[in-house]
């Protein structure tokens, strides 16, 4: 454990913001989150990488066995159909057909993805994505279905032998180990990654270098600026002491990566309902949930209150959950 500075204005902050312990998987520890005057929120002092593995048990979401994802199978005429027209993979051809009447049928080939392959993402460049953090190649393994040439990095040793098992290409160990050559990537992926680095300007630089002069990467992290850390405070899903040692809101995360050579192009925000309901119950697991949302439970009904919340949180941009679209 040392004390650091913020990484984004380099201030020196020892303020206590709050203080938390492991509520997921309730591994013993105390720890201290600093808030910088930029917005800035972090672990500190914060642990290094190994004292920070012995807060990722063998059940750990990411690290779960594999069950081999055949997402071209179960009406595979339907889900090629969505991929080659809606996507623009080249799934069992070269080149996508006929972009024109792709763009023009987009808005209705829209609402069947949503049914569909609406963990996708639109055909880019050469196809070469790279997932950094892939855990145990589950997500990968349908991109390489859907024609992709997928490359990830993963820390863990069992998660990632059990994505190369799966028959995929996966790096054990950090983004600055794994020495990617310059530019070779037309995607890069971090999906909910981001939050537990901790050499975050390391990281944003080896993407800026890896990443070609045309590619995106997609970084998709908590935010803490998000009306559900104001309501819950500790007991806010995403806060995820230890192991979401940074804390981003959308300013702190654009100023960061432009630090770095990457400029935020598109920002999209999202309040899932699990986020809500989970921090209702870690709140009245410990006795502290708001008085007036004791009484709410996690049904059909409250469920589909949340989604109009949910949506007028999103408009408001204090969603939980913030995808960025990042280019050189």
């Amino acid at each position: 454990m040392k004390k650091i500075l913020c990484p984004v204005c380099g201030a020196n902050n020892n303020n206590v913001f709050l203080r938390g312990n492991d509520i997921l998987h309730n591994v013993p520890g105390e720890f201290t989150l600093s808030k910088c005057d930029c917005g800035m929120v972090y672990v500190n002092p914060q642990p290094d990488n190994n004292e920070l593995q012995a807060y990722y048990p063998d059940n750990y979401c990411s690290h779960r066995k594999m069950n081999i994802d055949h997402s071209l199978r179960k009406h595979r005429a339907l889900k090629i159909f969505i991929l080659r027209w809606y996507y623009g993979c080249p799934v069992g051809q070269e080149n996508p057909p006929f972009k024109w009447i792709r763009t023009l049928f987009k808005p209705f080939l829209f609402f069947l993805s949503l049914s569909t392959m609406k963990s996708m993402i639109p055909y880019h460049g050469n196809g070469e994505i790279l997932d950094i953090g892939c855990g145990n190649g589950g997500w990968l393994l349908r991109l390489k279905n859907a024609g992709w040439k997928t490359t990830g990095v993963e820390i863990d040793a069992p998660a990632s032998q059990t994505a190369n098992e799966a028959g995929l290409n996966v790096f054990c160990g950090t983004l600055i180990d794994a020495d990617f050559p310059d530019n070779s990537f037309d995607v890069i992926r971090l999906h909910y990654v981001f939050e537990h680095l901790i050499n975050p300007k390391e990281t944003l630089d080896e993407i800026h270098r890896i990443l070609k002069p045309d590619g995106i990467c997609l970084i998709k992290i908590p935010n803490i600026d998000s009306a559900m850390f104001k309501l819950f405070k500790v007991n806010w899903f995403a806060l995820d002491i230890p192991r979401h040692v940074f804390h981003y809101t959308p300013d702190t995360f654009s100023k960061l990566a432009e630090q770095h050579g990457l400029k935020v192009k598109k920002v999209n925000f999202n309040s899932p309902d699990t986020g809500f309901f989970t921090s209702l119950e870690y709140a009245k697991k410990n006795n502290n949930a708001p008085k007036f949302l004791r009484f709410i439970n996690k049904n059909f009904f409250w469920k589909n209150i949340w989604r109009l919340i949910g949506w007028i949180i999103d408009i408001f941009h204090k969603s939980d959950i913030v995808e960025y679209t990042l280019k050189n």
